[in-house]
């Protein structure tokens, strides 16, 4: 608690806010979930002996799984809060599932005060993916799903996340070195005897983009239309992946590129809807 008093925003003013004004901090007791007509869900993540824990308590309706209100208890950097709390109201009306399609660039973007300054300093940027990985954690307690080995693997003592999902962070970001690993997992932070398995993670990784840089076909540097049919879908896809597809999955839906065909002096993009974009509004008045 002294930390947070103490505490000297060095962060964006909506970030600030949350930390100084969390509005979905606390617990769900059993009698305000029955009041909602919904059961009483809570799952721990993390431990005050890693320095990162969080509960998060969900009143969810059990006919659709759908959270009904969202709330949590932290131990942890200040930052963290500024994550939790607006992970917290994003929960709220979504499914479980759909609860953990959100992203990590939606997230750190909902939580910047302008488009273009990130919301955290480099250091602080694992707050978010915890806050993430402990959504996921929760939903899979809450369907009972069986965990494999590396589900259950921490190995590392300074951070909760599990050797899967760290790994895939490194991949999801990209990571080329333990210092950025550091700045979106916490691992290896001052968990030193942890370094040689972090830096297998990495060489395992760069071994795959490269295989991966061979068999996958580049787009030329050449004018869309005179570019094939092939390289015109890997190009239409590329740009869906920058502008829109993480916000579309964070809503649990996605879009397929299916075709590009010559109509005259116009190019028509065939589109699929996927998931919860199926049957949306935007499905049918073609928005994107």
């Amino acid at each position: 608690m002294e930390e947070l008093l103490n505490f000297k925003p060095e962060v964006g003013i909506k970030v600030s806010l949350f930390i100084s004004e969390p509005k979905h901090a606390g617990v769900i007791s059993q009698q305000e979930a029955e009041d909602l007509g919904a059961k009483l869900f809570t799952y721990t993540y993390g431990s005050e002996a890693i320095g990162e824990q969080t509960t998060w308590y969900w009143a969810v309706n059990s006919e659709d799984d759908t959270i009904l209100l969202a709330r949590y208890t932290y131990f942890g950097p200040p930052t963290g809060i500024a994550a939790y709390d607006m992970l917290a109201l994003l929960c709220k009306n979504k499914s479980v599932q759909d609860a953990t399609h959100m992203t990590y660039k939606g997230l750190e973007r909902f939580l910047r005060d302008n488009p273009s300054t990130p919301a955290l300093a480099p250091s602080d940027n694992y707050v978010i993916s915890l806050a993430l990985d402990s959504v996921l954690e929760a939903s899979k307690d809450y369907y009972g799903v069986a965990l494999g080995r590396e589900d259950l693997t921490l190995p590392c003592k300074d951070t909760p996340m599990s050797l899967s999902t760290i790994k895939r962070s490194i991949k999801l970001h990209n990571i080329q070195t333990l210092q950025a690993l550091k700045q979106y997992t916490k691992a290896g932070t001052t968990d030193t005897r942890c370094h040689e398995t972090l830096e297998t993670l990495l060489l395992d990784n760069k071994k795959v983009i490269e295989v991966k840089k061979e068999t996958t076909a580049d787009v030329p540097d050449i004018p869309f239309r005179e570019m094939d049919n092939k390289q015109r879908i890997i190009a239409v896809n590329k740009v869906v992946d920058v502008s829109v597809r993480e916000f579309l999955v964070m809503d649990g839906g996605d879009v397929e590129i299916l075709d590009v065909k010559e109509n005259g002096e116009n190019l028509d993009i065939y589109i699929r809807y996927l998931g919860a974009c199926n049957g949306c509004a935007s499905s049918s008045t073609g928005t994107l």
